[in-house]
Formats: structure tokens, sequence, C-alpha cells
């Protein structure tokens, strides 16, 4: 049987997680730089469209999971102060090459490595489409996330299933009800698309501090 990427990442409802392999044997994997399609994704502009309801000068934003940064570059395009990480140093170098103009913006990070983004001191958190991969670190991340002195906003995109449908990570969330209830967080926004092809996605936009500065 031919090897898909998806069996490097989830496969048979339990995580897998070679993702240094997956981006070796697969040019893109998402298929998201083939003719352009991130340009038209519609999960990209609700994320752009909560940073813009952010926007001040010289705002900083850190995509965690960024793979190849598309969403980045469209941030950086749009007058955002930029940065990436991802766990595999493969699509890192890619990213490089394809974004000469991030090549000082983008790094080698585990999920946790928490004194990189002090380091980085963002003013926008994005994980798009990544937590499927962390759960068993993301309450870690939420603890140090909600400890911030910073007012520091958490933009979360993600694929969800269903609880009939979802095999893996159903224990964390399935919907999002439960999703905000897991992360325990102060929600400005949230959203879900039910997609015709069955790839629904959850979205919101959160702070870390009750009190906030008003989005408009």
């Amino acid at each position: 049987m031919k090897l898909k990427y998806q069996d490097l990442v989830i496969k048979n409802g339990k995580f897998v997680g070679k993702f240094e392999k997956m981006y070796q044997k697969f040019s893109d994997p998402w298929n998201l730089l083939k003719d352009n399609k991130f340009d038209l994704n519609l999960n990209y502009k609700i994320i752009y469209h909560y940073c813009n309801l952010l926007k001040k000068k010289n705002l900083v934003t850190l995509e965690i999971g960024c793979g190849f940064p598309q969403i980045s570059n469209q941030l950086f395009k749009n007058g955002f102060k930029v940065y990436g990480t991802d766990i595999s140093e493969t699509i890192i170098k890619k990213s490089k090459r394809k974004y000469p103009h991030l090549k000082n913006k983008l790094f080698v990070s585990d999920f946790l490595n928490f004194s990189l983004y002090e380091k980085i001191n963002p003013d926008i958190l994005i994980l798009s489409d990544i937590t499927w991969y962390v759960l068993p670190k993301l309450k870690q991340f939420l603890k140090w996330y909600k400890s911030l002195k910073k007012e520091t906003y958490l933009i979360h995109s993600l694929a969800i299933y269903g609880k009939n449908n979802q095999k893996y990570g159903k224990d964390y969330f399935y919907d999002l009800p439960t999703m905000k209830f897991f992360f325990k967080l102060n929600y400005l926004s949230t959203a879900y698309i039910e997609n015709a092809n069955g790839d629904n996605h959850v979205f919101f936009l959160a702070t870390n501090k009750v009190k906030h500065h008003s989005l408009t």
C-alpha cells in the first residue's frame, strides 16, 4: 500500500507525529502550495481577519507550527512583524528558501519552547491546525499562556470531526463548546465553518486577560 502523508501524522485513531519524515517524503503534504490554493483558503482568511481586528503599529505575530508559513507571509505583507516556528528542520529550511525575506524570522522549535516565545514577545499567538498534534502538551502551554503578564491574543483554528466520527483526541474536545470549555479563555470571537467536503473548522480569538483592549 502506498504511503500517504496522513500515515505519518495520525493513523487509525493514533498519533504518529513523524513530521520530519513527512516533510522529507512529501514536498507539499497539505496541497496548499499548488496553484496558490492558500490564497483562496477561507480558514486563513478568518485568521487574517482576526489579526486585522487587532492591528496596531508594529504588532508582532508568532505562528507556532507554521509549516510552510503562508499565514505569516501574508501577515508580513499586511504590515505585521512576523515569526514562525516548526518542529521540522526540513520544513524550516525549505521555508527559508521559499520566503527569503522571512529567513531570520523562522525557527526550528518544540511546541513548549517558552524561552524562545518570551524572547520574541508576540502580541498574537497563532495555532492553525496543529492542536491535534500537541494534545499532551496543551495544558502546559495554556498554563504558560495564562501566566503571561502582557496581554497576548490567541488565534486558534482547527479541523473537527464531531463526537461520533472523531477517533483521536475525543477526550479533550470534539466541537466548539467542548473546546471552549477545555481552553477556558476570555473569548472575543468564535466561529464554525461547515464545508461541503466535510472539512469542518472551528475558530476562536481569545485573550489571556479578563480585561482586554477594545477591538474597535
